[in-house]
């Protein structure tokens, strides 16, 4: 009997989306690049760290919010512990900073430095999912106006020591946002949501309407969105203490059930305090409109300093608000504005929004001029260090540029020369093996590159000489 053989190949094995392979000339250029920064950061007083690809899911999560959360490479290790591939460094170098430092009553002022890859999973762009290199510094430990001023100016020479030339730094400040939201008096979640949503928030009437509306679907807003028998319900609890509440949905939930109506797993209690939660979660409407109107008027605060920052001060002034956050703005372009890799390029943008929620005070991407392609970027992050469990909050702030960005937006690089010292050795014939052998390892031993013609199909162009032994 003569048994069949399949014809049917197997589907190619393919790369994952957005993961990345690098041949020797490319991993070489990425790899000089890497170094070249690192010395560049280095002259700043940055030490490296290196941190674990690995750490605990909850390490991102407990302040990262935004975005972030549906971006990551997340699972259970044998040993039942949920876990994720980084998706950033902040968080991972404010855990170690807090190992060492926790204890301490004050907060020692470190400097560091970091390049690895990070993994971040983007169903909306193909171009932004996957794994990248980033590199970047990290300050903690000072809320001076002079660190604001070195991390920027650190961040802004990055691009200009890889020789890009057309580049932009746009600047923000969250502190100033949060000024003019104090005088309306909003919740840490409506604050939370404005601040995600400012690149999407505008002086158009549309625009604030849609991002309200995106609100009551979150129950941002209280009572807007909800099913009418539940708005009912919200205004039948308003003004009573929890307890008194509690009873009131109960007595609600016993008139519109039965025995018949099974309630899934949670108990009754559970159910009410969910429900209590809901209706009273959100801020009010009017609070929250005011709130959008005032973030959008600053949302279009954009361009050159000299311009925009007397309007910011006019929307503060205007709201009532403190002045302190936007006077110490104006001051920080000022003592920034004359170093060669800010100057004409600085730019404000409060419409800004990194997508990680760990961020206060300024913020700042760096882009490509040509198409708006995003280089890096960084802020600072005070609140971090409690969120993640510290006794106290931490001054800090870092940022992070990514080099495959980089290598993209730098000028071509010149082909490599043949190394001068490299010799491909030809044995004359199979009795030959053994000397071959030997005159490789010889030219190798004398540092240099020693090539076996192992019968292959090696170019001769592509050394320098050729030996047949």
């Amino acid at each position: 009997m003569i048994s069949a053989v399949s014809s049917v190949r197997p589907n190619p094995v393919r790369r994952l989306p957005g993961m990345r392979d690098f041949d020797a000339g490319a991993r070489q250029r990425k790899q000089d690049v890497e170094r070249r920064l690192a010395d560049f950061i280095g002259r700043f007083g940055y030490s490296a760290l290196e941190v674990p690809v690995l750490e605990t899911t909850e390490l991102f999560l407990r302040k990262s919010g935004g975005d972030l959360a549906s971006q990551m490479y997340s699972f259970v290790d044998p040993g039942s512990n949920a876990i994720s591939l980084r998706p950033e460094f902040t968080s991972a170098i404010m855990r170690h900073y807090l190992e060492i430092h926790g204890h301490s009553d004050e907060s020692p002022l470190v400097r560091w430095q970091y390049c690895g890859p990070v993994f971040r999973y983007d169903t909306g762009s193909a171009a932004d999912t996957g794994q990248f290199t980033q590199v970047g510094a990290e300050l903690v430990g000072s809320n001076s106006i002079l660190a604001d001023a070195e991390l920027l100016t650190l961040a802004a020479g990055i691009p200009a020591e890889l020789g890009i030339p057309d580049y932009r730094i746009r600047l923000a400040d969250l502190d100033v946002l949060d000024s003019v939201l104090d005088t309306v008096g909003l919740s840490d979640r409506a604050r939370e949501f404005i601040v995600a949503n400012m690149n999407r928030i505008g002086e158009s009437g549309d625009s604030l309407a849609a991002t309200l509306q995106r609100a009551a679907e979150l129950h941002v807003v209280s009572g807007i969105g909800l099913p009418d028998e539940e708005k009912h319900l919200a205004v039948a609890v308003t003004g009573l203490p929890d307890g008194a509440a509690r009873s009131v949905l109960a007595g609600f939930m016993r008139w519109n059930t039965s025995a018949d109506m099974p309630l899934g797993r949670r108990t009754p209690d559970e159910i009410v305090d969910r429900l209590l939660r809901k209706l009273r979660g959100g801020d009010a409407s009017d609070a929250v409109k005011r709130g959008l109107a005032l973030a959008g008027q600053l949302a279009s605060v954009k361009g050159d300093p000299a311009h925009a920052l007397p309007r910011a001060q006019s929307i503060v002034a205007a709201a009532g608000a403190d002045t302190q956050s936007i006077d110490r703005l104006i001051a920080l372009t000022s003592l920034i504005g004359e170093d060669p890799a800010v100057s004409r390029r600085l730019e404000i943008d409060f419409s800004l929004a990194r997508g990680i929620a760990y961020y206060n005070g300024i913020i700042f991407d760096i882009v490509r001029g040509d198409a708006d392609a995003s280089l890096g970027g960084g802020g600072r992050y005070d609140a971090l260090a409690r969120a993640l469990g510290g006794p106290a909050p931490v001054p800090a702030l870092g940022f992070a540029c990514t080099v495959e960005a980089l290598l993209s937006a730098m000028p071509p690089a010149d082909e490599p020369e043949t190394d001068p010292d490299s010799v491909l050795i030809s044995p004359d014939d199979e009795g030959s093996n053994a000397a071959a052998l030997r005159a490789a390892a010889d030219i190798r031993a004398q540092g240099g590159v020693a090539v076996l013609d192992v019968g292959g199909n090696d170019v001769r162009s592509d050394f320098r000489r050729t030996a047949t032994v």
